[in-house]
C-alpha cells in the first residue's frame, strides 16, 4: 500500500508516518513547512515540499497512491481570523485540488482531518455527528467546506472519503513554540520555562484531550471500505475542565498544583467555551478505542519535551 500524507511534517501527519512505515507502507510526504519541520519526516518517506493551495503544482503528486490522508492546514482559528484569505485557500481549496486530482488518478480513499471546531458553540456539551454545525470562525469553516466537498465527491465520482472530526490532540512533536494553538502544548510550555501559566479565558471551560498515539489509530481503523462516506468524532468522551488540565500538567512536569502561579486574561476571540465528543460511532463502526488516560499522556509529553530540550 501506499500513501500521501499532506502535512506530513506537522505534528498528528509525523505520527501517522511513522506508524504506516511501520506497517510495510510505502509513504510521500507533502508540506509546505509552515507549521511543520522537515526534521519530523521519516528517512525512510520520501518528502516533496508543495503549496497545496496552489492548483498548478498538484499533478507533480506521485499517482500511484491508494490512499490520501490530508491532514495539512493552516493551523489554528486564531490565525485564521489574522490571515482569512489565505487560510480558506489553504484548507477548502487546497482540499477541492486534491479531490479532483484523487478522481483523475483513480486514488481509492480520500481521510481528511477535520476539527471539533466546526461544532461551535453547541446546544449541549457532548456533541454526536449529528449536532448542527455552527463554524465560529475562518478556520472551521474551511474544515465544514472541506467535509462537503468530500460528500460531493464521493456521491459525483465515486471516491471513498472520510472525514474525522479530531478534538484537542496533544502528545510528543507538539509544536511547543507555537504559542496560538493547542491549549496543552502552551500550558506546558509556560511550566517547562519556568514562567507563570497565562490562561487566555476562564478556567471553568472544557475540552476532550485525547492522545496523539489514539488519533493515528482512528486514521488507520479508517482504511476500509466500510469507513467510505462517513464522517467521525475521535474523542475520549471526557469532559476536563481547564483548571484540571493546569492541574495535570504542572504535576506531570514535577511541580506543586496548589503553588504554581496561574494568571487569567481575556478570552482568545470566538473561543470556545466548552464541548466534548460521543465516539460512538467509529467505536461501533470500526471497532476503535482510545486507549491512553490524560495522566498518562501528559507524563509522557512532559519527559519528551524536557529530553528534547525545546523549549
Amino acid at each position: 500500500m501506499k500513501a500521501i500524507i499532506t502535512g506530513g511534517a506537522g505534528f498528528i501527519g509525523s505520527h501517522l508516518c511513522t506508524r504506516l512505515l511501520q506497517n510495510g507502507w510505502a509513504v510521500h510526504v507533502v508540506d509546505n513547512l509552515s507549521s511543520g519541520f522537515r526534521h519530523n519526516v521519516p528517512e525512510e518517506a520520501t518528502f516533496q515540499w508543495m503549496d497545496l493551495g496552489d492548483a498548478d503544482r498538484i499533478d507533480e503528486l506521485p499517482p500511484d497512491a491508494d490512499v490520501v490522508f490530508h491532514l495539512a492546514s493552516h493551523v489554528g482559528q486564531e490565525l485564521s481570523f489574522e490571515r482569512p484569505v489565505y487560510d480558506f485557500k489553504s484548507n477548502a481549496m487546497a482540499t477541492l485540488h486534491l479531490l479532483k486530482w484523487c478522481v483523475k488518478h483513480k486514488v481509492k480513499q480520500f481521510i481528511f482531518a477535520s476539527s471539533m471546531n466546526v461544532y461551535g458553540d453547541p446546544p449541549m456539551e457532548s456533541v454526536t455527528e449529528q449536532t448542527p454545525v455552527q463554524p465560529p470562525s475562518p478556520y472551521s469553516v474551511g474544515k465544514i467546506a472541506s467535509e462537503y466537498m468530500c460528500n460531493v465527491y464521493e456521491e459525483y465520482a465515486g471516491i471513498g472519503t472520510t472525514s474525522l472530526r479530531l478534538f484537542n490532540v496533544y502528545g510528543p512533536m507538539q509544536d511547543m513554540q507555537n504559542m496560538k494553538q493547542g491549549m496543552v502544548s502552551i500550558f506546558m510550555s509556560f511550566v517547562v520555562r519556568g514562567e507563570p501559566i497565562h490562561v487566555r479565558g476562564p478556567g471553568e471551560r472544557f475540552r476532550d484531550f485525547i492522545y496523539v498515539d489514539d488519533v493515528v489509530d482512528a486514521f488507520i481503523k479508517c482504511v476500509t471500505p466500510k469507513a467510505y462516506g462517513k464522517i467521525y468524532n475521535v474523542s475520549t468522551g471526557e469532559k476536563t475542565l481547564v483548571n484540571d488540565l493546569l492541574k495535570k500538567i504542572i504535576n506531570a512536569c514535577g511541580h506543586d498544583p496548589d503553588t504554581y502561579p496561574i494568571e487569567y486574561g481575556d478570552p482568545t476571540p470566538r473561543d470556545q467555551f466548552g464541548i466534548y465528543g460521543d465516539s460512538s460511532l467509529i467505536k461501533s463502526e470500526l471497532g476503535w478505542e482510545p486507549t491512553v488516560s490524560l495522566q498518562d499522556g501528559l507524563k509522557i509529553m512532559a519527559v519528551w519535551v524536557k529530553k528534547q530540550q525545546i523549549i
